[in-house]
């Protein structure tokens, strides 16, 4: 994991119109996935298990979901997966759907509210360095994450170790 003053940096960078999350991300066909659970979760088994088919890698561990001055949200990779890939060739994509990894059968892909979502982001510690940057910040980037959730669907997606996810996905 990245160090809190590196994070703190990055989440600066992109306040007010993004987030640094604990995630991972896939992409495919410009269309990124973003992928949300606690440590030990599953969001690198997931990662790991859909990049083997068509996706491509975007992060794992932490992702910067940021406007763009075209109006676009992207899904970026954070410095520490392009160290951990040994490449600059990581792209990001347009950021399509969230989902929240439980583990478990019978799978099954469930849509939630916006406002569940942002509990479960919030509870869950996902902002990156959120306990180290200012009360002014925090409320930007909580708002930020409050508009990602009404402007993009969020799943629970639960599977075994055994099922393939990306049957599930969108």
């Amino acid at each position: 994991m990245m160090d809190r003053f590196l994070l703190r940096a990055q989440l600066r960078a992109v306040l007010p119109g993004g987030v640094v999350l604990h995630a991972s991300s896939v992409a495919e066909n410009d269309a990124a996935f973003v992928f949300l659970a606690q440590s030990g979760g599953g969001k690198s088994t997931i990662m790991s298990k859909l990049t083997q088919k068509l996706f491509g890698a975007i992060a794992d561990d932490s992702l910067v979901i940021a406007r763009g001055t075209d109006g676009v949200v992207r899904c970026l990779p954070c410095g520490s997966m392009k160290q951990y890939a040994g490449t600059e060739n990581i792209d990001g994509a347009t950021l399509k759907a969230f989902y929240f990894l439980e583990k478990g059968s019978p799978a099954c892909r469930r849509l939630i509210t916006p406002e569940y979502a942002f509990y479960r982001t919030m509870r869950g510690s996902t902002i990156m360095a959120y306990g180290h940057i200012t009360k002014n910040e925090q409320r930007q980037a909580a708002a930020f994450l409050a508009e990602l959730f009404n402007s993009f669907p969020a799943y629970i997606l639960r599977y075994g170790i055994h099922e393939d996810p990306e049957r599930l996905l969108i």
